[in-house]
């Protein structure tokens, strides 16, 4: 409410208000609550904390470069005792700052914990040389970012090849005039194909592609 600037914001702030007093008249909490109450959980009442930290002795994160600042903090206050916590991240995998997620902590983290031993895990057993350089020359020219050389074992592997496209549709129809050229070429039958997407959000328009050039799949 004091840094509101405009009739809308101070619409919001009281809006945000009431909402946080119905909460707490239904005992209710939302889904950041979860971390943010039990932050300041901790944070009012040490004896609560000090429970908690002599029943979870060693504290372990997975896919630290996804965790925002509160869930820092509150691993910050469970470790505090014992100081035996192990994370397990890679920053240049931060793709979730959109819903808060905070490359600093992991960069942080060694200066919050100097004692800390630093494992690197630099061997690569699923690409090949190829798509490993060709990653480091996207992910490089990040500002903030801890340096590493990824290595394989595996084959140097066939050339990158970059298709611009402008919608999910054009996307979709590359894909079905490439299996096309390989078939139409005799450099492979339908079961040598397979399309590999992000989220199956993008199997809509594959789909429909698909059955538009009447393409069994």
């Amino acid at each position: 409410a004091q840094r509101s600037h405009s009739y809308f914001e101070e619409v919001v702030s009281r809006v945000y208000r009431q909402y946080e007093t119905l909460l707490a008249q239904s005992q209710a909490l939302d889904f950041d609550d979860l971390l943010m109450k039990a932050y300041q959980l901790f944070d009012d009442h040490p004896d609560v904390l000090a429970k908690y930290q002599s029943r979870y002795l060693h504290l372990l994160i997975d896919e630290f470069q996804d965790t925002n600042i509160t869930q820092y903090a509150l691993a910050r206050q469970m470790a505090a005792k014992h100081r035996s916590i192990c994370v397990v991240g890679d920053p240049d995998q931060s793709i979730y700052s959109w819903r808060n997620a905070d490359l600093r902590n992991i960069l942080n983290f060694e200066r919050d914990y100097p004692e800390a031993k630093v494992v690197y895990l630099e061997q690569n057993y699923r690409s090949t040389q190829t798509i490993l350089e060709a990653a480091h020359q996207v992910v490089s020219v990040n500002r903030s970012r801890k340096e590493n050389a990824l290595w394989t074992d595996n084959e140097e592997g066939a050339p990158l090849r970059v298709v611009e496209t402008f919608s999910e549709f054009e996307e979709a129809q590359f894909v079905v005039s490439e299996v096309a050229r390989l078939l139409d070429q005799d450099e492979a039958s339908h079961v040598d194909c397979a399309v590999m997407y992000r989220t199956n959000a993008q199997s809509r328009a594959l789909e429909e592609a698909f059955v538009r050039d009447g393409m069994p799949y």
